[in-house]
C-alpha cells in the first residue's frame, strides 16, 4: 500500500527537505530511536517515493496510530501538550519540532519540515 493512501490506522505526514540525503537520514534516525523506545515494528513506519520541486524534496511518511499513541503515553513525552485539535496534528507538530532541534546550527545541512498531509489538503491552504 502506498503511504499516502487513506488508512484510518495511520498518521500520514509529508516530509519536506532541501537536502534529501541528510534530511531523510535525520527523519529515519529520529523515528528509528523512537520506535525502539516503544517497541514498534518496521511495518509501523513507511516512507513513500520522493519528488523534487523548486529545490525541495517531498515524500509521504505513514506512521501507525498505535505507534503514535504508545509514544504519546510515555511519561516524559510532551506530544499531548502541542498545538493541534487531534493527536495526529499534535504528533506532526511535535515531530517537526524534534527534527528542527536536531538540525545543525547555521543550516549547512538544509532544512526539514514535517506536516500532516490531511492539513495540507484542506481548504485552509487553498488547494481545493
Amino acid at each position: 500500500m502506498h503511504p499516502a493512501a487513506f488508512d484510518p490506522h495511520r498518521v500520514v505526514l509529508q516530509v519536506e527537505c532541501t537536502d534529501f540525503e541528510s534530511g531523510s537520514r535525520l527523519v529515519g534516525s529520529v523515528l528509528g530511536n523512537l520506535a525502539k523506545m516503544v517497541g514498534a515494528e518496521d511495518a509501523e513506519i513507511r516512507a513513500g517515493p520522493a519528488k523534487s520541486t523548486f529545490g525541495w524534496v517531498f515524500y509521504p511518511l505513514a506512521v501507525s496510530k498505535r505507534f503514535v499513541t504508545r509514544l504519546a503515553s510515555l511519561p516524559e513525552n510532551d506530544i499531548t501538550r502541542m498545538k493541534g485539535g487531534t493527536l495526529d496534528q499534535k504528533f506532526a507538530a511535535w515531530l517537526d519540532r524534534q527534527l528542527k532541534a536536531r538540525l545543525p546550527e547555521g543550516g549547512e545541512k538544509g532544512s526539514v519540515h514535517v506536516r500532516l498531509l490531511s492539513d495540507l489538503c484542506s481548504p485552509q491552504f487553498g488547494l481545493f
